[in-house]
């Protein structure tokens, strides 16, 4: 295991990095530039292109194409922590389903859902499970095919990141020029990962660093108010990764707003003088799914959890068996109804008869109440026109008082809802209610709206957000003028 070669590609809007890992040395790196437009908010927008750059890369480096671990930048991607009853593995997929289908806001039909365990309690089981949308990993698939690499293993770029760390407590800062990926490790795994997009090419490295600033602490004040028993240390170390992390100036403006340390990374691995690490911290994180991991202690510093997953797998680190005595007992059970269904269906051709008279008997008592409740019904219906009037009056007064109330409050939840909106989403309407407010809009995809509402839960200020409905109903122009179908979408936020 230790001397077979390892290739990680990690694929960005603005460019493919290549790296190849034998044992634990560095033997080959490479990157080329994409041409802009071909990645959009994690999705490849032109497959056979992109996977033209890929094999061009490959032939390059002179890198063999097996083995490939990949990850694509800006993927986006659902994850919750899920807390089991302790019950038989056969019954732990389907009850993982069961809760994910509750606590994500896409059905497990629309993901690739993998999981992993991560620790067991007093009659409970723990995982970490992830939720991927089908629809970008196929098209990520199908450029990998035309560069002819067989699907390997595809990781996301925040858990290559935290692996990378191998820390207790960190703060993960992944800085490309199109986003950055944000990943809090606490309590030894990573608890908080997500993307945000850059201010764009006129944006100056002030303006980025402020909305990065501002997004990491809201996102460790987010996890402190969720976590008041073990808050973030202070002393946490930050990480930068990533093309940009290179500017020294960078990573002092973005340590004089968040406070914490900033620390290198020292990779374990064996690496030339002049790889970039910072550039190719990615790719170094996705060869270690494949390396021992360090010494794990429990309380030490050192003691990391790694969510070590193949979104290609489906895997949950469950080991199942079908021929175990419950099932074998099952199947003769089968096999013994098979044999009794013949005269079974005699006597059914017997109760047939007397569930057709019991049914005509049954129809002619249910028309005789009919009667009886229509008159009933003549003789109700001025009280109850004379209780709706009273009725109608009151809500009137009570709407009155509620919306001379809520003005400050109504500023404030309209800001949030709109500050929020992600590029490539606008509104069509606005509803503001007592405790819940309803965004119709459309979007140039349906990962835009899952960023959208995600973005929303992080701030911390709502007790639910979800999808009511997404419709993929609407044709907008694309690049080099080409047409793609975007969406129309509902969200209801609670307060």
């Amino acid at each position: 295991m230790s001397g077979r070669t390892y290739v990680t590609l990690n694929i960005s809007p603005a460019s493919v990095r290549l790296l190849s890992v034998s044992g634990r040395e560095v033997k080959k790196w490479g990157s080329m530039p994409l041409p802009p437009g071909l990645i959009k908010d994690g999705l490849i927008l032109k497959p056979k292109v992109v996977g033209a750059v890929i094999g061009s890369l490959f032939k390059s480096t002179g890198v063999p194409k097996k083995h490939v671990i990949t990850s694509l930048t800006g993927l986006s991607f659902i994850h919750r922590i899920l807390t089991l009853p302790r019950m038989e593995s056969d019954s732990m997929f389907e009850a993982i389903q069961r809760a994910a289908r509750k606590e994500m806001l896409l059905p497990p039909e629309e993901l690739y859902l993998s999981g992993q365990p991560i620790g067991n309690g007093t009659g409970e089981a723990g995982f970490l499970v992830v939720g991927v949308p089908r629809n970008p990993i196929d098209v990520l698939v199908q450029a990998l095919k035309e560069a002819e690499i067989q699907s390997y293993i595809i990781d996301l770029n925040p858990l290559a990141l935290a692996r990378l760390a191998h820390r207790k407590e960190a703060i993960i800062v992944n800085l490309e020029p199109d986003c950055f990926d944000i990943v809090l490790v606490a309590d030894g795994m990573p608890t908080i990962m997500h993307t945000i997009t850059s201010r764009g090419p006129g944006a100056t490295v002030e303006d980025n660093v402020r909305k990065l600033s501002d997004e990491l602490l809201k996102t460790v004040e987010f996890y402190n108010n969720n976590h008041p028993q073990s808050p973030l240390s202070p002393t946490a170390s930050l990480f930068l990764t990533g093309e940009l992390s290179a500017n020294a100036d960078t990573g002092e403006l973005i340590q004089d707003e968040v406070g914490h340390p900033i620390e290198p990374m020292r990779p374990p691995l064996k690496m030339p003088h002049d790889l970039p690490a910072a550039s190719f911290a990615t790719n170094i994180g996705l060869a270690l799914k494949k390396l021992p991991q360090k010494s794990v202690t429990n309380g030490d510093s050192s003691y990391f959890r790694d969510i070590n997953l193949n979104i290609l797998s489906g895997q949950f680190g469950i080991k199942t068996s079908w021929f175990r005595l419950p099932n074998v007992l099952l199947l003769l059970a089968i096999l013994t109804c098979l044999g009794i269904l013949f005269p079974m269906s005699q006597f059914a051709g017997q109760t047939d008869a007397e569930a057709i008279h019991l049914q005509t008997e049954l129809t002619g008592i249910t028309q005789k109440l009919n009667q009886v409740g229509a008159l009933a019904g003549e003789a109700k219906q001025i009280e109850d026109q004379t209780r709706k009037i009273a009725a109608d009056a009151e809500t009137a007064r009570q709407e009155y008082q509620y919306l001379s109330s809520i003005s400050g409050d109504f500023s404030l939840n309209l800001k949030l809802v709109t500050d929020a909106l992600p590029t490539g989403a606008y509104f069509t309407s606005v509803a503001m209610g007592k405790n819940q407010v309803t965004v119709s809009g459309e979007a140039d995809n349906p990962f835009t709206v899952v960023a959208y509402v995600t973005a929303l839960e992080e701030l911390g200020k709502f007790s639910d957000v979800r999808i009511t409905s997404i419709d993929n109903s609407r044709t907008i122009p694309g690049a080099e003028g080409t047409t793609g179908t975007g969406v129309s979408f509902n969200v209801a936020i609670s307060k």
